[in-house]
């Protein structure tokens, strides 16, 4: 493990003249591409992506000898648990692991004495990109009155993950030399891996009230815009704050000057089990303010459930005779919430297997997961939400059972020729902007186009269109529009919803 002197180091990154990397590693290593609000005196977010060598760094003859295989089994209790008899207390021993020295230290992983974990990189860019008091990147919104009777607003959502030592080996692997990467073969996240992940939310007690009580961070999340177009002269203005509550935006491109609070409203973990048909184990927490004799908030949580595939075998025909998933177990405390919260979505994964209060219910952990890979693949099923029934119509059923095969860790989803991501969405999403970052950057490299560098400039706090006088045409404006969209990550995340109340 690195000494506590690197980690001095890696602290400094931020302040050191950051001459001595290349375009490149100053990429890597940066938090956050945000500014901090003017008035903020507290800690701001540094990443921590010193990551281990990878544990497969082969070894021929006359090399250094492979690292050993840590031994995780007095360190990973889980894995003497039979998750499916008894999967709420493998989530437990999972969860107790991910807060262990990260607890106290309001999850600044840098300061956690008990176990290294680590951030993914890359996660900066992209206009998702990572904010910088918390380093939290923006997730899907949940759509009005999703999750609750009460949600008149659209919730924006904020996370940030965590990787332990085993799983922070592939990532060390791979980025090794930050200025040339290598990816080369499918990933294949060691046993002992640990992943975590802390969602929250902009909901309020009145709207969620499960939400009574919940860890609040400080963050700096997007504002929702409009653009809006003055007669023929096509000015485009960004009004702020929030005109339109009931709509979140599509990205978290455009952000506000000021910190505002986000609240813990879902746990999300996987583990690296070999004896899950996918390789792994997926579970997820919710916030649950009713749990009223925990005195530490960060303990207010009911486990929603635990899954260990995609139930292939359950297709539409199958639900239909009443048949139930049995690769997802759902705490029936949680199923219990859901009603009472009485919002529009019928179930918490689709068709009853397990996803997350902020995840979208016709997919799946494992399902959505499972599309990680080098191709860009849609998390979701395609279809689209009846406007009168709130009922979820597949394009498809035939080609919506393609995300719901179980793949088994280290193979892809789809695409001959795709590597996989062994089911992480964090290394793609970095791995992407990278990419597009490599791309632009080899552009700007070759011919700089003063029109091109503004976009290329993007995110910054606040967007304000001014095209020239003699720009003024539908078709330049246009032009602009395609411009931006060209920066934001496909929309993959499935369509939003617009719920009827």
């Amino acid at each position: 493990m690195a000494s506590s002197s690197s980690h001095h180091h890696h602290d400094d990154l931020a302040l050191v003249d950051q001459e001595t990397y290349t375009p490149a590693e100053a990429q890597f290593h940066t938090s956050s591409l945000y500014p901090k609000p003017k008035d903020w005196e507290g800690p701001t977010f540094i990443i921590k992506n010193d990551y281990p060598p990878s544990y497969k760094a082969s070894s021929t003859p006359g090399d250094a000898p492979a690292l050993p295989l840590p031994d995780t089994s007095g360190d990973a209790p889980w894995t003497h648990i039979d998750f499916t008899k008894e999967p709420l207390k493998y989530a437990e021993l999972v969860k107790d692991y991910c807060w262990e020295g990260n607890r106290n230290v309001d999850f600044v992983v840098q300061q956690n004495t008990v176990r290294a974990w680590f951030h993914a990189c890359w996660m900066h860019a992209g206009s998702n990109g990572r904010e910088p008091l918390k380093g939290l990147t923006f997730e899907r919104s949940i759509p009005q009155w999703e999750f609750a009777k009460d949600q008149a607003s659209a919730l924006q959502n904020w996370a940030i993950g965590f990787y332990n030592a085993p799983g922070a080996s592939v990532f060390g692997g791979v980025w090794a030399d930050p200025n040339q990467p290598i990816w080369n073969d499918n990933l294949k996240f060691p046993h002992g891996t640990v992943v975590f992940k802390l969602l929250f939310t902009t909901a309020t007690d009145e709207e969620v009230p499960t939400m009574k009580g919940s860890p609040t961070w400080q963050a700096v999340c997007a504002f929702i815009y409009i653009l809006d177009y003055f007669g023929v002269s096509y000015n485009l203005k960004v009004i702020c704050p929030q005109p339109d509550p009931a709509h979140a935006p599509d990205n978290g491109l455009v952000r506000n000057d000021h910190a505002s609070p986000v609240r813990l409203i879902q746990v999300d973990w996987a583990t690296v089990d070999e004896r899950s048909p996918i390789g792994w184990v997926f579970g997820t927490y919710m916030y649950n303010g009713y749990l009223e004799n925990i005195t530490d908030p960060w303990d207010r949580l009911t486990s929603v459930g635990v899954t260990w595939g995609n139930d292939p075998q359950l297709n539409q025909a199958a639900v239909d005779r009443g048949e139930k998933p049995v690769e997802s177990w759902i705490n029936p405390e949680a199923e219990k919430l859901r009603l009472d919260l009485g919002g529009k979505r019928p179930s918490w994964g689709y068709n009853g297997r397990l996803n997350g209060p902020a995840d979208n219910f016709v997919s799946a952990c494992a399902s959505c997961h499972g599309t990680a890979q080098s191709y860009d693949a849609p998390l979701v099923q395609p279809g689209h939400l009846d406007k009168d029934t709130n009922e979820w119509i597949p394009l498809n059923q035939r080609l919506t059972m393609d995300w719901f095969g179980n793949i088994k860790a280290g193979e892809t989803f789809s695409v001959r020729g795709a590597l996989s991501a062994d089911y992480s969405l964090q290394f793609t999403i970095g791995w992407n902007n990278y990419r597009n970052w490599r791309k632009t950057h080899k552009d700007q490299d070759k011919e700089p186009d003063p029109k091109k560098k503004i976009l290329l400039a993007l995110p910054t706090r606040r967007i304000i269109f001014r095209p020239k006088p003699e720009d003024e045409d539908n078709e330049q404006l246009q032009k602009l529009l395609k411009g931006i969209r060209v920066e934001e990550e496909p929309r993959r995340a499935g369509p939003q919803f617009e719920w009827k109340r």
